[in-house]
């Protein structure tokens, strides 16, 4: 935790911000590696530019704080009885001079929000994302493991659904089946709803699964993740439900298998996301296709499933070794069906490693 510590308040002094404030999400699982719950209880971990950082604690949690974080030694604690505004003071009392303080835009809640405009009344209250972010950007060889894990999880979760999908099966059935999967096999939860949606359903990039009852033929779609110590995967496999789909759909779903590769082949250093996006989209945006290419080619992927960097068109970010980013083409025709396929990135010193490595060629199940 330390080391993480020190890169943050190097990462502070750079920008001119005297105090973060840390509530409980990513980024204090990120700078603890261990994760706390929020809930409706002010728990914040405030980090000065230079000296210890001090918290301020739930007394039911403060077992857990103390051998989950050990090198935190200063913290204020409170129950629900007196309620948190002594230890808020307390906890703030030696950053009274701070003139900038940083907050996560998404991840400070207004309950946060207010506590530290009550007590810092004369600070510039600033968001810390792009601070946070860069630190987080670059995932370590032990990072990867996590995220590799989480990747073989999901796809053992998969391969175990397949063998029970079939003609007549339900979207919503398909959904909670593979959460249980998921789950069964070490997953820690499900990292995003899970997307299960068939036939013309499938044309939805982020539908609901239903009652809807797959049809001999049509495109089963199914997108989904898990976490591992924190670190999510996602991924998306289209499917061929029941016997051999028709000539348009094999086309569509080879279109964008072929995106997928092209897009993967063109991630390594020195690329732009601005490349890795056009190289994907280069057929996808065909006057063939252009009218059902509707999204970015990715995202990046770590403690949060959607962090930098963006893979879209115009993003000049530059890829190094340690970023983590999904590769997701898609085709979407309303009213016919539609086709994505995502893998999961991580970039190396001489190209790119598939977390993710479930077979990309159209199956067809439930025959």
């Amino acid at each position: 935790m330390s080391d993480r510590i020190e890169q943050l308040q190097a990462a502070m002094a750079d920008r001119d911000i005297d105090l973060f404030v840390i509530n409980p999400g990513s980024t204090l699982l990120y700078l603890t590696e261990h994760q706390f719950s929020g809930h409706e209880r002010l728990f914040l971990l405030l980090v000065p530019k230079e000296g210890a950082p001090t918290a301020v604690v739930p007394a039911l949690e403060v077992d857990n704080w103390s051998h989950a974080v050990p090198t935190v030694t200063q913290f204020h604690l409170w129950d629900d009885a007196d309620g948190p505004e002594d230890a808020a003071s307390k906890a703030f009392d030696p950053f009274r001079s701070a003139k900038k303080i940083a907050v996560e835009s998404l991840g400070c809640r207004f309950m946060e929000y207010q506590h530290v405009t009550r007590e810092m009344p004369q600070a510039e209250i600033v968001t810390g994302d792009t601070v946070v972010s860069a630190l987080r950007l670059y995932k370590s060889a032990a990072e990867a493991a996590k995220l590799r894990k989480a990747a073989r999880i999901a796809e053992s979760a998969l391969e175990a659904l397949l063998k029970t999908v079939k003609v007549g099966s339900r979207e919503a059935e398909i959904a909670g089946r593979l959460a249980s999967e998921l789950l069964g096999r070490g997953g820690e939860g499900i990292s995003f709803p899970i997307i299960a949606l068939s036939g013309p359903k499938s044309a939805l990039p982020h539908g609901i699964p239903d009652d809807r009852e797959l049809q001999k033929g049509e495109l089963l779609l199914l997108d989904f993740g898990t976490s591992y110590c924190g670190y999510h995967s996602d991924m998306t496999r289209t499917f061929a439900v029941g016997g051999e789909p028709s000539d348009a759909v094999r086309e569509m779903y080879e279109a964008v298998r072929d995106a997928n590769e092209r897009g993967k082949a063109a991630a390594k250093p020195g690329a732009t996301s601005h490349e890795i996006h056009t190289q994907c989209q280069v057929e996808l945006e065909s006057e063939r296709w252009s009218d059902f290419a509707t999204h970015r080619t990715g995202h990046g992927l770590g403690l949060e499933v959607h962090e930098p960097p963006s893979i879209m068109r115009g993003d000049q970010t530059v890829l190094k070794p340690g970023m983590v980013f999904t590769v997701e083409p898609g085709l979407y025709k309303d009213g016919f069906g539609g086709v994505r396929i995502e893998d999961d990135l991580w970039i190396t010193d001489d190209g790119h490693e598939s977390l993710t490595v479930f077979p990309r060629d159209l199956q067809i199940i439930g025959v």
